[in-house]
């Protein structure tokens, strides 16, 4: 049985792009045909409302499921190709259709939303080491901000649990003194002199949070 929900993890689905590779909107969802093993079975993928994604194996003539699909300790060649076949279908799907959204403050949600828009970039979550932190780049693959979650203590705050970040980019003037005014923090993990912290948290509007973005954007550009 394929490990649907690791797959999807923290994944949302893009509507356009669930279009573009011919998914088909339904009242419940999205939904697309795949045919495997040579055309003997089909896997009928669902995309719910809720942006949930499952899959089903039917007998491509008959239209019954083949249930074996789904037993987590069926064993043997056959339902291992099966398997593997619908596991390649939904990691494409995952790949080509979904984005990662592993931030779950509403201010983080609206800045990676500015970013797509503005910029078309999505957060790379390039390290397995420190997977909850997400590259943001340009075309060029320079990124002009970092995303992140770090415990609040790393900045000195006496005060426990984490704290979602964005790492930017600006002038070392504008550093030392965003700094020095309490609206930003020494960078997490990179030059503290060209680059800052802030938290994503509410304490700053996002029309300023875009301009600090943008800023660091056409420096990362200049």
């Amino acid at each position: 049985m394929v490990d649907i929900g690791a797959i999807f993890k923290d994944k949302l689905p893009d509507a356009e792009k669930l279009a573009k590779n011919g998914f088909i909107c339904g009242e419940k969802g999205y939904f697309k045909d795949f045919s495997i093993m040579q055309g003997q079975f089909g896997v009928k993928v669902a995309v719910a409302a809720d942006g949930t994604a499952d899959y089903r194996v039917y007998d491509a003539q008959t239209g019954d499921e083949y249930y074996l699909a789904r037993v987590p300790d069926a064993s043997g060649a056959f339902v291992g190709e099966i398997n593997s076949a619908c596991e390649e279908i939904l990691l494409n799907i995952a790949r080509e259709c979904f984005y990662t959204e592993r931030f779950q403050n509403g201010q983080t949600k609206r800045v990676l939303q500015y970013i797509r828009q503005k910029y078309g970039s999505e957060p790379e979550f390039l390290w397995q080491k420190f997977p909850g932190f997400a590259a943001i780049r340009n075309e060029k693959k320079v990124w002009f901000a970092l995303l992140g979650k770090v415990e609040k203590c790393k900045f000195g705050i006496r005060e426990e649990g984490a704290a979602e970040i964005i790492n930017l980019k600006n002038t070392p003037e504008t550093v030392t003194l965003r700094i020095e005014g309490h609206k930003a923090y020494p960078a997490y993990h990179m030059n503290k002199k060209c680059w800052f912290s802030v938290f994503l948290d509410g304490s700053l509007p996002d029309g300023e949070i875009f301009s600090l973005i943008d800023a660091s954007f056409t420096l990362v550009n200049s």
